[in-house]
């Protein structure tokens, strides 16, 4: 995959909370539709959509003096290389490829309501067997549960849409208690843990029946 250019310094663009920063990529959690018009002046490069703190995604739309991309799916970025040009073709982005370009900033955000953390870990196919950027975070949601001392984490279980609506449900519950057993391991007491799966019934990415989704095969962890 194609590594955006670094070199910047990132900011957040929370909508509820804060303002635009100029000549600055930005990174965009928000619940709802948004407009996001951009000037010469502010030369912003790369734009990203991430759900917010509840999983939710909304829309945004991405204009400059050539036209116009629509941000709708989580963790899909499009960036402005003219200013009287369209920007690009929105196109998904790794968890390492994020990290690297909007580490700092991500790790800058204040918790709107300082009661939770969450993560989420993506999964390979029609497995319980993690993805390679998914193993590298796994350590960071444990040092996570054990600075905050939590008593209450959930650990929820997701699939996409291919395979029946049943074998998806048992896969979610593999997928959930797979996490669960790797916190277990990792010193995490079990009686902190509540684990609970859904299937495909709750996607990030709404897609059409057995269409492959990577973003919709994950356990959401939220630390509270």
């Amino acid at each position: 995959m194609k590594t955006w250019k670094n070199g910047f310094v990132a900011s957040i663009l929370v909508f509820l909370l804060a303002g635009c920063s100029a000549k600055q990529d930005l990174i965009v959690p928000s619940p709802e539709d948004r407009d996001l018009i951009l000037s010469p002046s502010e030369k912003q490069d790369l734009i990203v959509l991430l759900p917010d703190p509840e999983g939710k995604v909304g829309t945004i739309h991405v204009t400059t003096e050539g036209g116009s991309q629509t941000l709708e799916k989580p963790w899909y970025g499009t960036r402005v290389e003219d200013f009287s040009k369209p920007p690009t073709a929105p196109k998904p982005l790794g968890e390492k490829e994020i990290t690297t370009v909007f580490g700092q900033a991500l790790s800058d955000q204040p918790d709107p309501t300082g009661r939770f953390v969450s993560f989420i870990l993506y999964f390979e196919s029609d497995t319980s067997i993690l993805t390679h950027e998914s193993k590298e975070v796994l350590p960071e949601v444990v040092r996570t549960i054990k600075d905050r001392k939590s008593k209450e984490v959930y650990v929820v279980g997701h699939t996409d849409r291919v395979g029946a609506e049943l074998y998806n449900r048992g896969l979610s519950s593999r997928r959930a208690n797979y996490v669960r057993d790797q916190f277990v391991i990792r010193g995490i007491q079990s009686s902190d843990l509540v684990v609970s799966f859904h299937g495909e019934a709750m996607p990030l990415v709404k897609t059409e029946d057995e269409v492959p989704e990577p973003l919709n095969r994950r356990v959401e962890v939220i630390v509270r």
